[in-house]
């Protein structure tokens, strides 16, 4: 992390993305196979549901909120609060697989 980056509050720091020849766009998951201890850590603090914000809607978004779903959370993407690349397609793909699993799509004035 930059030097100059404040986090006085910060209760937990997640590293995910560090094996330079592996996809990992999971905040669950760090390299295909290990685990981040996000699931962990929010299972330890009675949290069951989660909300999933961020870029990019259709990779890191979309495999955190699945990865979610398949640890047992309930998961929602706040879809304002997201930007997708879509390449090829790939929001509505990630869409319909987010959809299948149960990942529910709300907006940002939805959360009272």
């Amino acid at each position: 992390m930059h030097k100059d980056l404040k986090l006085p509050t910060a209760g937990l720091v997640i590293r995910k993305g560090f094996n330079k020849n592996v996809d990992s766009y999971s905040a669950f998951e760090a390299d295909g196979k290990t685990m981040t201890g996000l699931a962990g850590y929010l299972k330890e603090r009675g949290v069951d549901t989660v909300f999933v914000t961020g870029l990019a809607t259709d990779f890191c978004v979309a495999w955190t909120a699945l990865d979610a779903r398949k640890l047992g959370f309930t998961a929602y993407v706040i879809e304002d609060a997201t930007r997708a690349i879509d390449l090829n397609g790939s929001l509505a793909a990630a869409w319909k697989k987010m959809d299948e699993a149960g990942v529910k799509r709300i907006q940002a004035s939805d959360i009272a």
